[in-house]
């Protein structure tokens, strides 16, 4: 797959060749995006760039000895692009359309601001990886300890991506909350102390249990430090590009233009401030 990532930088950077994405006029282009054998491509939806880019999957096929999956292969089209436009590009490629991406490594990728909606299915995946534990069975101890190994770690990928929407987090807390307290789906169950002083550490008197929205807020917060102190990684490069031409990271005024995920970096700031003072 580097051959053919080698193939498509060189496209991108090639004048007018429609190939790759920026993200501002004065960011470099993302041509593609790899994990294993999963790949994303970016490209104009014209008949020249589309030509040319199956141009350069099909040297890459002939070379490697490779095939595309066009089964589980899909086009998503951004909001400017008309019908006659999207039927070129699907004639092309020989692809059919699909309005989401769903999930791409574990997180939903979806267009504008996510809502409780985009992040069900993961709430869903959660909830039937409970059901196969028969939560009868096990003291408070073992419930504790799969809530930190299991159920904590579940969304850790999103969670490192996103700022889940707060009713999401309260769902994801009111989750870990039932399977600690509750034998079976059916019993109300009787909480005997806080949910708030079982989440505190045990050097403070609790379990060491942690909330959904503080595990998110430190994963923000690690976005916001890898902008200051991981310059050679592509995603501060873009991000950089894009908002940080004028203005430091933590001098930054926030705007109305800016993506949501972007804003909610900002907004941990002033958590971040606090630790490296």
């Amino acid at each position: 797959m580097e051959v053919f990532s080698s193939f498509l930088v060189w496209a991108s950077n090639s004048s007018k060749s429609g190939i790759g994405i920026q993200l501002c006029l004065r960011s470099f282009k993302i041509p593609c995006l790899l994990f294993a054998d999963d790949c994303l491509l970016f490209c104009k939806a014209n008949q020249k760039t589309c030509a040319a880019l199956k141009s350069l999957l099909d040297d890459f096929c002939t070379l490697s000895g490779q095939l595309v999956n066009f089964n589980k292969s899909v086009l998503t089209f951004s909001k400017n692009i008309s019908s006659v436009q999207k039927h070129v590009v699907m004639g092309n490629f020989n692809i059919p359309q699909s309005h989401s991406l769903r999930c791409y490594l574990g997180c939903p990728v979806f267009q504008g601001r996510p809502t409780c909606t985009t992040f069900q299915e993961l709430l869903n995946k959660t909830a039937s990886r409970l059901d196969r534990w028969k939560t009868n069975s096990l003291s408070k101890a073992g419930r504790t300890i799969l809530i930190q190994s299991h159920l904590e770690s579940l969304l850790a990928h999103t969670k490192q991506c996103f700022q889940l929407p707060q009713a999401t987090l309260n769902e994801l807390n009111r989750t870990h909350r039932h399977f600690f307290w509750k034998t079976t789906s059916s019993d109300k169950g009787f909480p005997l102390v806080a949910w708030d002083k079982i989440c505190l550490p045990k050097s403070k008197g609790g379990l060491g249990i942690r909330k959904a929205d503080a595990i998110n807020q430190a994963f923000q917060c690690k976005l916001a430090w890898h902008i200051l102190t991981k310059e050679s990684s592509l995603w501060v490069q873009a991000m950089t590009d894009k908002y940080l031409r004028h203005s430091s990271f933590l001098d930054y005024s926030s705007k109305s233009t800016d993506s949501p995920v972007w804003r909610n970096v900002l907004r941990s700031r002033p958590l971040l401030w606090k630790g490296i003072r």
